[in-house]
């Protein structure tokens, strides 16, 4: 029986962590020793109500027992999410620096999905030591979560802005909570009635990536209503290979860890899922000394090829389009110095020769986008301007005044051009509606998520064409382009964000 994962196994994992194709699934086993709920409390509750059966570990069947004991469906959800509560305000993230402890290891990661079945936030916290910013949303299993609003309305995450999803609950909401028998066979049958319960990110990371699930026993509820919902998703989708790894059984023989090995392979032999018995602690500081290994490796690979320029074009040079709006009646930017800040940049860069920055095209009308792009054929697009909260970008009329465009229009038109163009820039607020719309057909599109000032707005400027000028790639430049806002002290860093067409 395997008590380690084999190199083959590494390295798909290590290999699906690098593409963002992976999403772990942490348990309760996951956080046992700081938020002991589970291991701790069944047992208080057992004998404090005098629980009959034998089985006083298992707290889904306590906590349903306390809940009829007390005629209070409640009673049992609010003293879980009290007690941890009390255990949270001990945490501060030094708790997340330690080697082997599973939530910092999986916030350095570069993934933007994370599923939890336990009831606590710590994997939020380890993301935010991490200086991420997680989007927080839970499972909407029961009429009164349906009647809330959502915690967040962003289901595109990315690495830097990752989605951390309760499927059974989250203790600031006890109502949230799958605790008790009931509460499982009711979250099942809502599962199984809604099939669009699940939100369509979550559904994508189901069956559309390699799922690492720990912390987990099988004998906990959780695990095998998991295990329920998984062969729904696994089972329609294309072969991966998953891995869960395995709480190690307590007081049992060699033999019986043999036998229950063998089930579970059997069990789990339809769903690519393969079984392994670790310590929590054990896999995590396997998990971060390897990927620490396997990132420096793979960055001396990519080195060399980061040199040369990235965007393949059938040109000589790579054309640059600058495109600018702004009308009279909005408030006035600092456009020129934008494009001044560019073209220095680019005459100053290591690769200048590479590059053609065309007349800017300043107060742009509708009919001048197609035009200027038919004239120049750029493979780099930038636009600069206002844009508005419902991600229509204001281009001018014949008055000067603002013209609003919609996503869908310059979605269509930029389909015109996608043999061509292969980057797009729109340094506007809320331009990340009309990014995920163009970048169904363009490469790369980068787009603000939220208003952005005009210092951030040139920085990430500077940033991003001083790395391409520099022979990066554009998600390197990307990321200068951020770094430069933040070098700048200006706190909207996050603001800009990439999106690449196989992600629209």
């Amino acid at each position: 029986m395997p008590k380690m994962l084999e190199e083959k196994d590494w390295d798909i994992l290590l290999k699906r962590i690098k593409n963002g194709k992976c999403t772990p699934f942490l348990g309760s086993g996951a956080c046992f020793e700081k938020i002991s709920v589970i291991s701790q409390i069944a047992n208080e509750w057992a004998e404090e109500y005098d629980y009959p059966m034998e089985d006083s570990y298992d707290l889904a069947r306590v906590a349903q027992f306390v809940a009829v004991i007390e005629e209070d469906e409640m009673f049992p959800r609010d003293e879980i999410c009290n007690r941890i509560t009390k255990m949270s305000e001990e945490v501060t993230p030094t708790y997340f620096e330690t080697p082997d402890e599973i939530h910092g290891v999986l916030a350095d990661l570069p993934l933007s999905v994370y599923i939890t079945t336990t009831y606590d936030d710590l994997m939020v916290q380890a993301l935010k030591s991490r200086g991420k910013t997680p989007i927080q949303e839970i499972c909407r299993w029961n009429e009164y979560l349906m009647q809330r609003k959502p915690m967040s309305s962003d289901f595109d995450p990315t690495p830097e802005k990752p989605l951390v999803y309760y499927l059974h609950g989250c203790y600031k909401i006890p109502e949230s909570l799958v605790l008790t028998e009931d509460n499982y066979l009711d979250f099942l049958a809502s599962i199984s009635k809604d099939q669009n319960l699940l939100p369509p990110r979550i559904q994508q990371a189901f069956g559309g990536t390699s799922l690492l699930l720990i912390g987990y026993k099988i004998t906990d509820w959780d695990f095998r209503v998991l295990c329920r919902i998984l062969d729904e998703y696994i089972g329609r989708s294309m072969v991966r290979k998953h891995i869960s790894v395995q709480l190690v059984p307590r007081n049992v023989s060699e033999t019986h860890e043999e036998k229950a090995q063998k089930y579970l392979d059997s069990y789990f032999e339809d769903l690519h899922i393969q079984v392994y018995w670790h310590d929590c602690h054990e896999f995590s500081a396997e998990l971060k000394t390897r990927w620490e290994a396997f990132n420096r490796d793979t960055t001396k690979i990519d080195t060399e090829s980061r040199r040369r320029f990235p965007i393949e074009e059938k040109a000589a040079k790579i054309s640059i389009l600058f495109l600018a709006a702004d009308p009279t009646n909005e408030s006035r930017l600092r456009l020129g110095e934008e494009f001044r800040e560019i073209q220095e940049k680019l005459k100053l860069a290591k690769f200048r020769d590479r590059f053609t920055l065309e007349l800017p095209q300043l107060s742009v009308r509708p009919s001048d986008i197609s035009q200027a792009l038919l004239d120049t054929q750029p493979q780099i697009v930038h636009f600069s301007g206002h844009g508005t909260s419902t991600g229509a970008l204001y281009f001018e009329d014949l008055e000067g005044k603002a013209h609003p465009i919609e996503h869908d229009a310059l979605a269509a038109l930029f389909e015109q051009f996608s043999d061509q163009v292969n980057c797009v820039v729109l340094n506007a607020c809320y331009a990340e509606i009309q990014a995920k719309a163009i970048a169904k057909h363009i490469k790369y599109v980068i787009g603000m998520n939220q208003e952005i000032g005009d210092r951030a707005a040139i920085a990430f400027a500077i940033g991003f064409y001083q790395a391409l000028g520099g022979g990066r790639s554009i998600e390197d430049a990307y990321r200068f382009g951020c770094i430069q806002i933040q070098l700048h002290g200006i706190p909207e860093y996050l603001t800009p964000v990439l999106i690449k067409k196989d992600q629209s």
